[in-house]
């Protein structure tokens, strides 16, 4: 187990360390928001107790990367028993399990197996709760002229931490470049105010902003002293770069939820067995455009 200072003064975290290029576990949390009570580290699992700065409430956030090895699978099953005796917490564990539930959770599957009625009987010994997954079938992808696709991925979590963290949702998101697709848990919601005007860095990346923007300044005329000027010249400044960014170059969140939207729905065709090579094709493109628009993203 590997842990230090983290650069930033707001987020801790604890890691495993993988084994090649297997394995690995990466815990990170806002401190602002939780801060860490005890931790405990095995071979396929990491657990962090957390405590709530708001409200006090404590919970396990427990990394799962299950072995693939069916003769050491039983290895992941006596570290998460031993999480649970050693405190009887709410508990979210979350990961890649390396293993299905039932036959429809891989493709061309249609048998169980010891290993899926071990998994069952591990979540009803600790009655927690499969969440349900919104916006596909599979989370894992196999990339070859005969494709393989499971959901060996997901969130379990205890009833008293369902209950504690309302409106819990699982929904999975396009896969950019693993051949796993991220997952996003999210409970409850956030009130939004109207963002104030900012300076994007990323603009500086487009040819011309530079003198676009000396041209713009240079024909701005107003009267009155200079102090009146300089604020009259930024805010009409502050109208013509909304516009432009909003009409000319674009929200570039929106256009990448966009495509990530639209990548999503050429996997889910692959995992309905009808994509054609044009479809494959377009990937490539969505790919190459989200991987732009991440990058000016970031600057920004």
């Amino acid at each position: 187990m590997v842990k230090c200072l983290w650069g930033s003064p707001f987020v801790d975290w604890v890691a495993l360390e993988a084994i090649n290029v297997a394995g690995g576990i990466l815990l990170m949390w806002d401190k602002r928001g939780f801060e860490q009570v005890d931790f405990m580290a095995g071979k396929v699992s990491i657990s962090v107790v957390l405590k709530g700065v708001a409200d006090g409430f404590e919970w396990i956030c427990s990394g799962v990367y299950g072995p693939t090895e069916g003769s050491i699978r039983d290895v992941l099953w006596v570290e998460l028993d031993t999480v649970r005796s050693r405190w009887l917490l709410a508990w979210c564990l979350f990961g890649d399990f390396n293993i299905i539930r039932y036959p429809s959770e891989r493709l061309g599957c249609s048998s169980f197996g010891l290993a899926t009625f071990k998994f069952s009987d591990f979540i009803a010994k600790h009655s927690l709760v499969d969440l349900p997954l919104e916006g596909g079938e599979f989370t894992w992808f196999c990339n070859s002229d005969r494709p393989s696709m499971s959901k060996i991925d997901r969130v379990l979590v205890s009833t008293d931490w369902e209950d504690h963290f309302l409106d819990v949702t699982q929904r999975i998101l396009p896969r950019v470049v693993f051949d796993h697709c991220p997952l996003l848990l999210e409970a409850g919601g956030m009130s939004r105010r109207r963002s104030p005007f900012k300076f994007e860095n990323m603009w500086l990346k487009v040819e011309g902003f530079v003198d676009m923007v000396r041209q713009w300044w240079s024909s701005y005329h107003f009267l009155g002293p200079p102090s009146y000027i300089l604020a009259c010249k930024l805010k009409a400044l502050k109208g013509d770069l909304k516009h432009w960014n909003k009409h000319v170059f674009g929200d570039v969140s929106f256009r990448k939820n966009c495509l990530m939207t639209e990548l999503l729905d050429i996997d889910m065709k692959k995992g309905m067995e009808v994509l054609i090579q044009v479809g494959r094709d377009r990937r490539v493109v969505v790919k190459s455009d989200i991987d732009l628009l991440a990058s000016l993203e970031e600057i920004s």
